[in-house]
């Protein structure tokens, strides 16, 4: 099989490609060359930015490309998703679209979630996240062309640091040296987290499977707990149990509001979901723990150097020294900053 990925360096693209090779598809990635690659020799690699639209069509209709699917990794946009289909239209059988939980919003209707559950995002991504689904899925059929929707929540693993709910890379080091970690609200909130194997195992399975075409699927963890129980998987794995602070979400939101943007809009909210869809149509299941799921993100951590000490980030222990005392936070010492620079907020 021939299957184009847009992205193809991204945590779950990354670990798509290697699946792919592995049994023997011939793959290309597209994206802007910035990220470091972590897939096997022999992938081809096309240089461009999709949201220059009118190269980014030109690159995939040159050469009389074709492909069997196209997995759409990086479509944050809904004029994305429209330029896609008019790039591989008659050049591609399958679009497959990584989407996202967040296209829920919450809190849920009821749990776990299912395939019924209203669309009502609460942020600019979810919003646009909705849209792109509508797009592509109202493509479906039109001039032999399938598309198939993925929905992802929290996946982890090799290639992501594991930075507990506030994108603290020291949060590793402070459970092993018995440093307090904040937990957001009561700790209670339901949370699920697979394993980026298993989640890319979703989207292989999805390719030119007809029972995918025209769908929508969850791609979620089965195994469900809450926010202290995710936090004391990251703890067994760490190799200690982590000493956790109730801090409320407001109170973080109001006086570090990018570095809580996730527990606002989306950690606050209970967030587990019915698979039984995909298990039916894709064979999907997680098979990896959330302790080795952690075990596997902290080796890879430290092979790599993310493992970043504490004194680099003191984040943390001002908000719960602040916090306790009852101040607002002076802005000396710690910096304010949202890494999901496509997560636009309210």
């Amino acid at each position: 099989m021939k299957v184009l990925i847009i992205g193809g360096t991204g945590l779950i693209s990354t670990a798509i490609v290697k699946q792919l090779v592995e049994r023997g598809d011939a793959v290309t990635i597209y994206n802007r060359g910035r990220t470091p690659k972590r897939i096997p020799s022999g992938v081809e690699a096309l240089t461009g930015d999709r949201s220059q639209y009118a190269r980014f069509e030109e690159q995939l209709q040159g050469q009389n490309r074709r492909f069997d699917a196209v997995i759409d990794m990086m479509a944050f946009q809904p004029e994305d998703a429209r330029s896609l289909l008019r790039a591989v239209r008659g050049r591609a059988r399958q679009i497959v679209v990584c989407s996202t939980a967040c296209v829920y919003g919450g809190p849920m209707t009821r749990l776990p979630a299912d395939d019924a559950e209203p669309h009502r995002p609460v942020t600019d991504y979810g919003r646009n996240k909705s849209e792109i689904e509508a797009i592509l899925l109202n493509a479906d059929g039109r001039d032999g062309l399938r598309t198939t929707v993925l929905r992802p929540s929290f996946t982890t693993g090799e290639g992501a640091t594991a930075s507990g709910v506030l994108f603290d890379d020291t949060t590793v080091e402070r459970i092993r040296q018995g440093r307090p970690v904040i937990v957001h609200g009561d700790g209670r909130t339901r949370w699920a987290v697979a394993h980026v194997s298993d989640v890319a195992r979703g989207f292989v399975n999805a390719l030119e499977n007809p029972k995918a075409f025209g769908q929508a699927y969850h791609l979620t963890g089965h195994e469900h707990t809450d926010w202290d129980g995710v936090f004391a998987a990251l703890g067994e794995a760490a190799g200690r149990a982590p000493e956790l602070v109730h801090i409320p979400t407001e109170w973080l939101y109001g006086v570090a509001p990018r570095r809580s943007v996730g527990v606002k809009f989306i950690y606050q909210y209970d967030s587990i979901y019915d698979n039984s869809k995909a298990e039916r149509d894709l064979g999907f299941r997680t098979t990896v723990s959330m302790v080795e799921t952690f075990r596997r993100q902290i080796r890879w951590m430290e092979g790599s150097g993310k493992i970043q000490p504490i004194e680099q980030d003191r984040f943390e222990d001002v908000m719960i020294d602040c916090h306790a005392k009852g101040r607002i936070p002076s802005p000396d010492g710690w910096i304010d900053f949202n890494p999901w620079h496509n997560q636009a907020t309210n």
